[in-house]
């Protein structure tokens, strides 16, 4: 996970570990190898006087990032130029049924040609762009008010005076037409999908700074508040756009931005017990509130004002649990760093788990160390259950990437060497709580005619949606279980029968995992999260490379479980093949599997 090094430290550079121990230090960030390679032996790694050293690393990933993308975008555009000699970008979501129907609407200024331009989609075409949103909003990853944006952003387009929440900053609308675009059935919207792409790629980096008139009911500082969560929620949409694309450089970098974002304002320490919420009481006992500019509350705003500042609380609990299940499972994939290590001291994760009953003496601490150690808590809500899944699938990569560096590159120095009972003892620790954490899921059949349990945040759910989300909650948890038996297989002593058991449950995982896509009703579905394309070919891999192993068997004898497996890799295919359509990322995974499949 070491990050970038330095070409010569500077004398009293090394972390206080390195310096402790008096070794060679290579600086790295946001651990140093040294640092990197230790169990436990070390303490986190921190550099003396560099200050937020999870911040300048963040800023660093986004600079080499935009760097790469850049790059990319160079490359892609080499050659295409118009008569006049000017660079013209290639989007690959552009056709001439696009430049057609686009023509419907298509304003006569050019695009941000001032702050109005989000008002110039039509009331009923904006209607019809929210109402493909709303079915997916939830597996997007959508933590706002949906109704009130619903609400505000269909009378904002008749100019309507009597509104009483704040306006949606375009950039939000925008990467929310984009995504309506690409749901939606309708050719003429479809075919606007590059136009909303162009307007969010503009929009998107520059929302904080976007100048919006603030209702008078609204207080300034309410609604900076509120464009931070918009800004965290317009890059979460967005980079589910690009994953969904199959464009993963583009999906980190968004990622890093909310990441930056949430550790900026605090939100990982949100309800911490080292904060101190004296002021806070102060003000509320003597009817004042921090959305006041100090002026006296009558007592009808006092309670409107704390309404506000609970709701707000809780959009902030879920856009951080949000921004980090986002990046543990992307990360894990992808096999680079965390930017959100939440193991260390800087990155500590206090906020309580989302949709958790709060009172006002509610406080909380090592959310996240507690969890990994077993203790119980009361997180049952879909989100909770969501943001452990992509936790315990984080650990598992993380510890499998661990043990591939230590075998491929072990250090002479002994006191960096992995102890096997040490390791041993994680894995076990792990496997043990995952296991656990699986019989406790509620089923997919369960939750059919039942009643949101989450109001705040399923509001707009459907069956369909919280089915497609249990799958992939499920899906996480068995594939993390099928990296966890890998590593018990490669620790295994060969000539027992500890690898023969040890394998048998890791495809018995995978064969579960797959079965369950038949309790999915997958008809008319054009979206999941695309982090299933890279789970289903995880999960197909073991099967299919299962089959291929049993038909090699020349015993006369057909394996029961044959069948079972081909079976359950067909779902597999099936269910990619239906998405495939409408997502590049599926499709490439679709082909990858296909191509696989002719060797089996």
């Amino acid at each position: 996970m070491s990050g970038n090094t330095s070409q010569r430290m500077p004398r009293g550079g090394s972390c206080s570990n390195c310096r402790h121990r008096k070794i060679k230090c290579d600086g790295a960030l946001p651990r140093c190898s040294n640092c990197e390679r230790s169990t436990g032996g070390f303490h986190d790694c921190e550099y003396p006087g560099r200050g937020g050293s999870q911040i300048e690393y963040l800023e660093q990933r986004i600079r080499e990032l935009e760097s790469r993308i850049q790059e990319r975008e160079n490359s892609i555009t080499m050659g295409q130029t118009t008569r006049s000699g000017s660079v013209v970008l290639h989007d690959p979501y552009l056709t001439p049924t696009a430049t057609r129907a686009q023509s419907a609407w298509t304003p006569s200024r050019a695009p941000y040609a001032d702050r109005s331009d989000s008002e110039e989609v039509p009331l009923e075409l904006r209607k019809n762009l929210l109402s493909a949103f709303i079915s997916y909003a939830n597996d997007l990853g959508f933590f706002l008010d949906l109704n009130e944006i619903y609400t505000t952003m269909l009378a904002s387009s008749q100019g309507a005076s009597h509104v009483r929440s704040p306006p949606v900053t375009p950039a939000l609308m925008h990467v929310i037409f984009l995504w309506s675009s690409r749901f939606s059935v309708s050719a003429q919207l479809t075919a606007l999908e590059p136009v909303f792409l162009s307007r969010v790629t503009n929009s998107v980096p520059h929302i904080l700074s976007h100048p919006t008139t603030t209702p008078a009911t609204s207080a300034p500082s309410h609604y900076t508040h509120r464009k931070v969560l918009e800004a965290i929620q317009s890059h979460i949409l967005l980079a589910q756009y690009y994953f969904h694309a199959g464009r993963k450089l583009e999906g980190q970098y968004s990622v890093n931005i909310a990441i930056s974002l949430v550790l900026g304002t605090g939100m990982h320490r949100i309800r911490s017990e080292e904060v101190i919420p004296a002021q806070g009481q102060l003000q509320m006992a003597s009817g004042r509130s921090s959305y006041t500019d100090g002026g006296p509350l009558s007592g009808s705003q006092t309670l409107q004002a704390q309404l506000q500042r609970e709701k707000e609380e809780t959009q902030r609990i879920n856009a951080f649990w949000m921004v980090l299940a986002l990046n543990s499972r992307w990360a894990a994939v992808e096999g680079h760093g965390s930017s959100l290590p939440y193991w260390t001291p800087g990155t500590r994760v206090d906020t309580p788990w989302p949709q958790v009953k709060l009172t006002p003496a509610t406080r909380s601490s090592y959310t996240i160390q507690r969890f990994l150690s077993n203790t119980p808590d009361t997180a049952h809500s879909t989100l909770a259950l969501f943001a452990k899944a992509c936790i315990l699938f984080e650990q598992a990569f993380e510890l499998t990437s661990r043990y591939q560096r230590i075998q491929s590159s072990p250090d002479p120095n002994p006191a960096f060497k992995l102890p096997a009972q040490n390791f041993l003892s994680v894995l076990n620790n792990l496997t043990s709580l995952t296991t656990r954490f699986i019989s406790r899921l509620p089923s997919i059949n369960s939750i059919q005619g039942s009643a949101p349990s989450d109001p705040d945040f399923t509001r707009t759910s459907n069956s369909g949606s919280k089915e497609r989300e249990l799958l992939v909650i499920h899906t996480l948890a068995r594939v993390t279980i099928i990296r966890l038996y890998t590593l018990f297989e490669n620790m295994s002593h060969p000539g027992t029968d500890e690898p023969v058991g040890t394998h048998r449950l890791k495809v018995e995982a995978a064969n579960e995992s797959a079965k369950m896509i038949d309790l999915v009703d997958g008809r008319d579905v054009v979206f999941i999260d695309p982090i299933m394309a890279m789970l289903w070919s995880i999960t197909d891999r073991v099967l299919t490379t299962e089959i291929r192993l049993l038909g090699q068997k020349r015993d006369g004898q057909q394996d029961p479980h044959l069948h079972d497996y081909q079976k359950s890799v067909s779902l597999i295919a099936k269910a990619m093949s239906g998405l495939a359509s409408s997502g590049p990322l599926m499709d490439e995974k679709l082909r990858k599997m296909q191509e696989r499949s002719r060797f089996v």
